[in-house]
């Protein structure tokens, strides 16, 4: 398919092939072609009392293996749509609809040390970064 160089909203570029768009834009679409409220940004976080504390977020194995707990209760985040509204939503949400923004959200507030971001993050901007290079060759 077609490679397309595609300004992005913060200025800089990038090389995106054809079905990529295509796939991006029919995802922010119904079947009959009306636009999905899709959000601009993550604005702010919070967790309650639910939510696991750091020196709580592993298990331990019989052989003494520390493993990161999943859970990813306790959290929300400040979505703005892009209408402009703004929503709390939790985190298992915007999680299986958004993976990617959220996990460089983490990185970039320093929560993706947190037991509710631990055990994905690293493992989707790994992914990210594995389509981008395959795109780019």
């Amino acid at each position: 398919t077609r490679q397309y160089e595609v300004e992005l909203e913060d200025g800089t570029t990038d090389a995106y092939f054809a079905n990529i768009i295509a796939e991006n834009l029919y995802s922010q679409c119904d079947s009959e072609g009306r636009e999905l409220l899709s959000f601009k940004e993550i604005c702010d976080h919070r967790k309650n009392k639910r939510a696991i504390s750091i020196e709580n977020g592993y298990d331990i194995s019989k052989n003494g293996n520390r493993t990161p707990k999943r859970t990813t209760v306790g959290w929300e985040l400040l979505v703005e749509w892009r209408d402009g509204s703004t929503d709390w939503v939790a985190l298992k949400d915007l999680k299986d609809t958004n993976p990617i923004e959220l996990a460089e959200y983490a990185v970039a507030n320093k929560i993706a040390e947190e037991p509710a971001f631990k055990w994905w993050v690293s493992s989707c901007l790994q992914k990210r970064n594995r389509i981008i290079s395959k795109a780019k060759s």
